[in-house]
């Protein structure tokens, strides 16, 4: 019997990316559960709320002109505007627009911001190629479950790496997304993927300065993946080991702490991750947040910033390199987006105020006495019995002026599956952030709108109504 060929092992092998697209191209809309498919929508207008949240703002005007320079065919709208680009173009800027102000959801385990990078993803290729709202939602689907899973993978890897694991898993699930809305096979599909480990990057060197690099990166990833799925689709071809080989993106981009390999996979299809990630309450890291609730908590019990000689945040270490140091910088940040990336700046800010919405993470905030005061009195003990990364927990205390101490503890992020955002939040955060750049008019009936998305026949439509 003649020898098998390298080439021809490689060929039938299965792998993770060759699993990941069957997925992929076998999925559809009718064997999605009603649940799934409703948390689908929520998280479609959720994303685009917080887009257009940050239309015009000074680092997503910069995207634009770069974008809007480079020109080419009418294929995909621009949030908020009245043109259209070609789909890897559009998506750079509309999922970049995702977070601009840190409002996008999050999938706790996998320390993934998933929603910036599939919606803007699915919206601009069902429209490149006239799919249906079914179809897109299906797309949002897949993003979701694939970015979630290789997140899983890595858990706090990519980040203790130095890697925002966003841009890192995002640019796969991106490429998964536009594949299935291109047709692509599975084998076309999985080439996608392979290409996509090439793409994928996202430096958390932003922390040092508040760059804007982070809110690039789901609109890097989006790109990424839409040009992954466009090569993959004239016979460009990506390896098959992308995620188990010697220089896999586990091996290169996380930490030397193994990979749990099998949770790549399991439960695909019949375990939903999207049910899993949570919606975001505050516009900053979601890490502070239930941080900032407990703080909440301890504000409507009645303490209040006179009343406190010291607060004291205990932290899992993972956290401590994104929230609590370098310490001085962390109570002093330098600029509003550095802000959001602060425990002792959010901590002082709901004593202060009693909330912590979009225009509170600015310059006029951080030259705030009060605020400054308060964030001197923040410090934070490393504990890692708590429940992280499985969920976003929090644990404050406060030692009162009098000596007494108060505190107050979450084991998960309201938002989460555990600690659920009702719908009414969920639709009032909508209107807030859509109202930033559409009249309220317009602002219900795109709510309405998706609502109804799987009876559309062809998306475009509804793209329509994100114009200006």
């Amino acid at each position: 019997m003649a020898a098998i060929s390298n080439k021809a092992k490689t060929m039938t092998a299965a792998t993770i990316s060759s699993t990941l697209a069957k997925f992929a191209t076998s999925l559809n809309y009718q064997t999605i559960p009603p649940e799934v498919a409703a948390n689908a929508k929520l998280r479609l207008l959720d994303t685009v709320g917080v887009c257009l949240a940050s239309i015009g703002m000074p680092y997503a005007n910069a995207i634009l002109g770069h974008v809007e320079e480079q020109g080419g065919r009418a294929e995909s709208r621009l949030f908020g505007r009245d043109t259209r680009l070609p789909a890897s173009l559009a998506v750079l800027y509309n999922a970049a627009l995702a977070h601009g102000n840190d409002y996008d959801d999050t999938h706790s385990r996998a320390i993934v911001h998933a929603g910036g990078v599939m919606v803007p993803t699915a919206l601009a290729m069902a429209e490149r190629h006239s799919r249906s709202g079914r179809d897109a939602l299906a797309a949002i689907v897949v993003g979701y479950e694939i970015a979630a899973r290789i997140g899983m993978v890595a858990s706090k890897g990519f980040h203790a790496q130095g890697f925002h694991s966003t841009s890192i898993c995002g640019t796969f699930a991106a490429a998964a997304t536009a594949s299935m809305l291109m047709g692509l096979n599975q084998e076309q599909t999985t080439h996608a993927l392979g290409i996509a480990g090439s793409q994928a990057a996202g430096s958390m060197e932003f922390l040092a300065d508040g760059a804007w690099t982070k809110r690039l990166h789901p609109g890097w990833a989006a790109h990424s993946g839409v040009n992954g799925a466009g090569l993959a689709a004239r016979g460009f071809t990506g390896p098959r080991s992308v995620f188990e080989g010697r220089y896999s993106v586990f091996a290169l981009y996380a930490t030397a702490t193994p990979p749990e390999m099998a949770l790549a996979t399991a439960g695909l299809g019949s375990e939903w991750e999207i049910l899993n990630t949570d919606f975001k309450p505050y516009p900053c890291g979601h890490f502070s947040h239930p941080y900032m609730d407990c703080a909440l908590k301890l504000r409507r019990d009645g303490v209040q910033p006179a009343d406190i000689e010291s607060i004291e945040a205990r932290v899992a270490s993972a956290m401590v390199p994104v929230l609590c140091e370098p310490a001085a910088d962390k109570r002093r940040p330098p600029t509003g987006y550095a802000a959001r990336f602060s425990l002792p700046f959010s901590l002082a800010l709901i004593f202060v105020h009693g909330r912590a919405e979009i225009d509170d993470f600015s310059e006029a905030r951080l030259a705030e006495p009060a605020i400054r005061e308060l964030s001197d009195r923040v410090r934070y003990v490393v504990d890692d019995t708590l429940p992280f990364p499985q969920s976003f927990p929090g644990w404050v205390i406060v030692t009162l002026k009098n000596g007494k101490k108060v505190e107050a503890r979450l084991d998960a992020s309201r938002g989460s599956r555990e600690y659920p955002m009702s719908d009414d939040e969920l639709r009032a955060k909508f209107e807030a952030n859509a109202g930033r750049a559409l009249p309220l008019h317009r602002v219900h009936a795109l709510w309405d709108a998706a609502q109804k998305l799987d009876e559309l026949p062809d998306i475009r439509p509804f793209c329509d109504m994100l114009a200006a």
